[in-house]
């Protein structure tokens, strides 16, 4: 019923990224109830940073392509 390519993108892509999620919040969570606040917002700072450096190297390699 579904092209393979679709299934795949379904299975790893939107799957795979809800589970990324939500380990990021499950991990950031432990650290708050833990009272690692410093380490819970440096955790949530350095991925955001991390996740948008990403973005934008992968737009400007692109752009060779």
């Amino acid at each position: 019923m579904l092209t393979p390519e679709l299934r795949m993108f379904l299975m790893i892509g939107l799957l795979g990224g809800f589970t990324t999620f939500s380990t990021f919040g499950y991990e950031t969570m432990s650290l708050v109830r833990e009272g690692e606040f410093f380490s819970a917002c440096a955790n949530v700072l350095i991925q955001v940073l991390i996740g948008l450096l990403a973005v934008w190297l992968g737009y400007g390699i692109t752009k060779y392509f």
